[in-house]
């Protein structure tokens, strides 16, 4: 072949990289972008932004919902995207070189066009590296960094202000004849010396070339090939340069010199040393000056880093590297050698996946020439490359795979092409494999022949695309619902076949980790034992749909299952599952074993207590609330039975949940149980075999209990001073008072002040044992809500053993315990079902029920809620109780804000079962102390007899003041003094609300209607007492008119309304209606509002003549005597007496409406 001689230039160049440093491909046509490098189509219109989504799972659901492929941003790196398919595939892109780099929380496309910097210097917009070069000057020529480590090479002399041109910077005239130029790669840069002329050649100066160098954190070594390498102290590469090389412009004309040999032309390697902070090169001067060299010369020594990308290696330089060579890859002979190509591409994300297709795509740029009937270029599966791969040290060329025939890239007639090899079985051996990358080797298919038609060049940035599914996980959860575990032999477990309704089902729980947004089903296979063959029988077919479920869409993991029809008592099956998504399956599950068992137990159970003997009603043992043993053991003769059902006092409660199983090696089981009230009480325990049949008929065990144990300590907080609250509890803690804590006006009567800050009571020791069943109670009147506030705690160590506070953060009453006595503690908390109100006394209880392991608090005697299972191993906190604060990390904290009053604490559960309490009204013995005592908040006797203000004997706050011309009568129901008013105007009322109408309260009065013989009865409503809102009043005590049976009736009647601004009334009337008999005669009325039952109810003379349930109350405004709102409108005047109103906050049972009806001293 002829050449075309050309001018001779001298290059010297020096390049240093991370991934590596190279300079631009020498091609004949542009580089093919790598968004057109795919051959399978058309790159998407520009207009149209490509679909992304965050992660697979979101990307799959909108590829299978569009229809349309797209990427998923969270596996997006330098060199790899991934992209979800329509579908339920994935598809990855790897190239060979980076291209995106990291901004922050996003990505930029790679550009290494130079700009220059604020500082100077000269740096590419966006690279891997960080590069910079000099501005000019004395600074380093190139600087080249990554993670905190750099390396500097220096000229050994004043640089001129480069010339830019996209990613090169030239320094002209450096020497005479001689120009530097720096190119920015996509893996480092290149610094090329280009010798001109014969004449610039002859310069003394270029005989040894001598760098400066900086390293940080590094050392820059000679390697025993001539190569470089900048290591760390602990001798690992983080950047390398094969030998120098040099190169004149001979050879065949395909593309400027400057970026790398041509095809014939005349190279050679040079000498390094390495000496301190020097780096010297040595040219060689056959090629620098030799007779037939072309100029200009170019002397280009390379760096790259510890991360090999590609390499070729050449035949006529059998021990030069090449590694991440700023060239373009080549193959096949090109006049005075052979080239090969090699490129490691990731392919660590596709390990242990099902590969559907890949296929290795790269852009051929060069050929020799165009022809018919094209040489073809193969590619291989080969050994792994390093930074010392030479043509004497090329890998294994471990398997073809393909062969492509191409001549594009030598001119207009065979233009750049975008070509691809089939590489699946490659990668399928790599995912199988778990290899972290692939190495593949292109070369022409006879290159030892001398032949050069198989030459060729291509782009330096292939990428190697892959479809892939991800088969369905395992299946997990295997088994039966009802449960029973997967084993196989003489352990099989025995299980009820259920029936029609709820049958025995085959279980799994399914997942596909890319593929469930387009479907995954579960596949069963059922075999039955043939007791005459003794073989399994596959009865797969007789499943509902063969075994196999409906396909679910879904993001997680998912249970699927089979309903079992025709199994037979007595026989033994097995099955086996496996997941499949539509293109691949799971391996098998292991086998699992079952028997069939539909006979229920037939013995009664048996049931021992030493705590609670069975008894008759003069053998009262234990106490309500306090947890007793129970032993339960199967009756004689039965051998099959697993478990036991116990429900107290109803048995329908014997279900599931309080199941107990006997212990392995044992025959009978304890449980402990805290009955739920007094006298007689009823246990009942059902027997359950192995298969879960829960037998027919319970056993009844009946024992008798006593009344609950009162409170192992009792505060009553009722001392006006002194530093020792009292204890009449059980036991005696008394407890010091100390800090900001005053003594004051309690709920019951005296009560403890707390400043929030330093105020507090404790106790000398502990006083009930935390691990046990055990209730604390206390009144509260919180007065800050912007910090926590802790009513009642009983110290550990580091911690407490349990803690009754306002949360600020959650807003809520809490009655918590923790998992240890550790400063990094779990809490376990029952909260209030409301915000608290400050300024007003609210009754806390809470209770551990130590057998099931449950929290429960009530807030004014109402169950606000439960905890599921306390999860940890109970533990005793053993130091003092501490009345307003609580001890956390060795300190105390979270004083009380407010006041507290009657504290108490139990060494057992406290009960809301009714028949804890003697008075129905009282509802259970953890309402009754919310309700009782009543706390009298007005007490108007009307004995004045002048004047314009009726005196509260209880409460000073509240008198009641007299208008409308009510007036005084001298014969009251006791013969004292009474209200009297004219039924148009008159009526009393107070300046304030005296009762919180939205939690419990009664009222009283005696009334008597004026009348006349001719027994005339009001024709209107008439009220007696009530409270006002703005609208309306939250309650009506007095004399109404009641349809009934299409006429209207006169009754005594108390009425409510829900809200504020309803005026829906519900009533609760006399059991008889109003007849004339009351005219002139003194009547005892009594209305009581129940908070905790949400019932009304009205007493007249003393008996309980109606209740009616209602949703709730509300505050209000003044007490008004003789008359009510309505509608905004004062109504209903009363027309005769009214005595002895009063008014309480709490309610009151029969026995104290019966009392105050009679006059006598209140009983609470």
């Amino acid at each position: 072949m002829r050449l075309r001689p050309r001018g001779v230039a001298v290059a010297a160049s020096a390049l240093l990289m991370a991934g590596a440093v190279h300079a631009d491909p020498v091609h004949a046509g542009p580089v093919v972008p790598a968004a057109a490098e795919s051959v399978a189509g058309p790159a998407p219109s520009p207009a149209v932004a490509p679909a992304v989504a965050s992660t697979e799972r979101e990307a799959l659901d909108l590829a299978r919902r569009s229809r349309q492929r797209v990427e998923v941003l969270a596996l997006r790196t330098e060199t790899r995207q991934a992209f979800a398919n329509a579908d339920g595939s994935l598809t990855s892109e790897t190239s060979a070189l980076p291209e995106r780099v990291r901004r922050g929380a996003g990505w930029a496309d790679v550009d290494t066009t130079l700009r220059f910097a604020g500082d100077g210097t000269v740096r590419p917009v966006a690279t891997p590296l960080d590069l910079s070069f000099s501005g000019g000057g004395t600074a380093p020529l190139a600087t080249i960094g990554e993670g905190g480590r750099s390396v500097s090479m220096t000229w050994p002399g004043t640089l001129p202000r480069p010339a830019l041109d996209g990613d090169t910077a030239t320094y002209a005239s450096v020497l005479p004849g001689v120009d530097l130029k720096v190119t920015a790669s996509v893996l480092g840069y290149s610094e090329v010396l280009v010798v001109k002329t014969r004449e610039a050649a002859a310069n003394p100066a270029l005989a040894r070339l001598t760098f400066g160098t900086r390293a940080d954190g590094l050392t820059v070594r000679k390697t025993p090939d001539g190569a470089l390498s900048a290591v760390t102290g602990s001798g690992a590469e983080v950047f390398h340069a094969p030998r120098p090389r040099m190169w004149d412009s001979s050879g065949r004309d395909l593309g400027p010199a400057v970026s790398g040999p041509r095809q014939q032309a005349k190279e050679a390697p040079m000498g390094v040393d390495v000496s301190g902070d020097r780096v010297a090169l040595k040219p060689d001067s056959a090629v620098l000056t030799g007779p037939d060299t072309v100029y200009p010369v170019y002397i280009d020594p390379q760096w790259s880093g510890s991360k090999l990308h590609w390499t070729y290696v050449d035949k006529a330089y059998p021990s030069q590297s090449y590694a991440d060579s700023t060239h373009t890859p080549e193959i096949g002979y090109y006049g005075s050698g052979v080239k090969r190509s090699f490129f490691r591409m990731d392919s660590d994300n596709v390990n242990g996946k099902h590969i559907l297709k890949a296929t290795f795509r790269i852009t051929q740029t060069k050929s020799w020439g165009c022809r018919s009937d094209p040489q073809a270029a193969q590619i291989w599966l080969t050994g792994g490359i390093s930074s010392s791969t030479t043509w004497s040290r090329q890998p294994s060329w471990s398997s073809h795979l393909d062969s492509v025939s191409s001549d594009a890239g030598y001119s207009s007639s065979c233009p750049d092409k975008g070509i691809e090899f089939d590489v699946t079985t490659a990668i399928v051996k790599a995912a199988k494999s778990g290899w972290s990358n692939t190495t593949f080797g292109l070369k022409d298919y006879d290159d030892g022949a001398g032949s050069v038609w198989g030459w060729k060049g291509f782009s330096g940035s292939p990428k190697l695309v892959i479809d892939y599914n991800t088969p369905p996980a395992a299946p997990s959860g295997i088994g039966t619902y009802p449960a029973t575990p997967c084993v196989t032999g003489a352990s099989r477990p025995a299980v009820n076949a259920g029936d029609a309704a709820n049958p025995l089902q085959l279980k799994a729980r399914i997942y596909d980790p890319d593929k469930a947004n387009d479907g995954v089903r579960a596949e069963f296979v059922m075999h039955h034992y043939n007791a005459a063959t003794g073989v399994w029988d596959d009865i797969t077919s007789t499943l509902p749909g063969g075994g196999r479920t409906a396909y679910k869409y879904t993001t997680s993991a998912t249970d699927h299952s089979v309903k079992l029809a025709g199994l037979v008592t007595g026989h033994s099956y097995s099955y086996k599952v496996r997941a499949y998504d539509g293109t691949d399956s799971s391996a098998w599950s292991k086998w699992c074993e079952f028997t069939v068992d539909t006979i229920d137990p037939a013995t009664l159970p048996k049931v021992t207590s030493a705590d609670y003997p069975a008894g008759t009603p003069d053998e009262w043992k234990g106490s309500v609330g306090w947890a007793g043993a129970f032993t339960l053991a199967p009756g004689d003769g039965e051998s099959d039975v697993a478990a036991f059902r116990w429900a107290l006092d109803d048995p329908a409660l014997a279900t599931a949940a309080t199941q107990v199983k006997i212990p392995a090696g044992q025959t009978s089981v304890n449980v402990r149980l805290a009955p739920r009230h007094d006298w007689l009480n009823a246990l009942y325990v059902y027997a359950v075999d192995q298969a879960g049949n829960v037998g027919k008929t319970p056993a009844v065990y009946s024992f008798y209990v006593n009344p609950g144990f009162g409170p192992e300590g009792h505060w009553r907080l009722d001392e006006t001073s002194g530093t020792t609250a009292a204890d009449s509890g059980a036991t005696t803690h008394p407890a010091a008072i100390a800090g900001g804590a005053t003594w004051s006006g309690g709920r019951v009567a005296g009560g403890l002040r707390l400043d929030g800050g330093t105020g507090y009571g404790s106790t000398d020791g502990p006083v009930v044992h935390t691990d046990r069943s055990m209730s604390v109670s206390a009144w509260a009147l919180l007065n800050d809500k912007s910090k926590n506030s802790t009513v009642v705690s009983q110290d550990a160590v580091r911690g407490t053993g349990f803690q009754l506070y306002y949360s600020s953060g959650s807003k809520r009453w809490v009655f918590s315990k923790f998992d240890a006595d550790v400063d990094d503690k779990t809490i376990v908390r029952a909260l209030s079902d409301a915000e608290p109100t400050t300024g007003i006394w609210t009754h806390l209880t809470g209770v551990y029920d130590a057998p099931r392991r449950q929290l429960r608090l009530y807030v004014d005697g109402i169950l606000q809620s439960t905890t599921g299972p306390y999860p940890y191993t109970p533990w005793d906190a053993t130091g003092p109780l501490q009345i307003g604060r609580v001890r956390s990390h060795g300190a105390y904290i979270e004083n009380f804000a407010g006041d507290v009053d009657d504290v108490k604490i139990w060494k057992r559960e406290l009960s809301d079962d009714p028949r804890t309490v003697n008075d129905p009204a009282l509802g259970d013995e953890i309402a009754a102390m919310a309700k009782q005592p009543p706390i009298q908040r007005g007490w108007w006797t009307f004995e004045e007899g002048a004047g314009t203000t009726a005196a509260n004997t209880t409460d000073s706050r509240w008198p009641a003041a007299l208008g409308g011309g009510a007036g005084w009568s001298g014969d009251g129901f006791d013969g004292g003094g009474a209200l009297s008013l004219n039924g148009t105007t008159g009526y009393a009322a107070t300046p304030s609300a005296p009762l919180r109408t939205d939690h419990s309260y009664a009222v009283t009065a005696w009334v008597r209607l004026s009348g006349d013989d001719t027994c005339v009865l009001p024709s209107h409503a008439i009220t007696v007492l009530a409270q006002d809102g703005a609208t309306y009043s939250s309650f009506y005590l007095g004399y109404r008119l009641i349809a009934e049976n299409g006429a209207v009736v006169p009754h005594w009647s108390f009425s409510t309304t829900p809200d504020a601004a309803s005026g829906a009334l519900t009533h609760a009337i006399s059991a008889e209606p109003v007849d004339c008999s009351v005219l002139n005669t003194w009547t005892h009325l009594a209305g009581v509002y129940d908070e905790q039952a949400k019932q009304i109810r009205l007493y007249v003379n003393g008996q309980l003549n109606d209740q009616r349930p209602v949703t709730g109350g509300w505050a209000a405004g003044a007490l008004q005597i003789g008359r009510a709102r309505y509608r905004s409108a004062a109504v209903d005047y009363f027309s005769g007496d009214i005595d002895d109103v009063r008014a309480y906050t709490g309610i009151l049972t029969d026995r104290q409406v019966v009392d105050i009806a009679m006059n006598l001293p209140l009983d609470s």
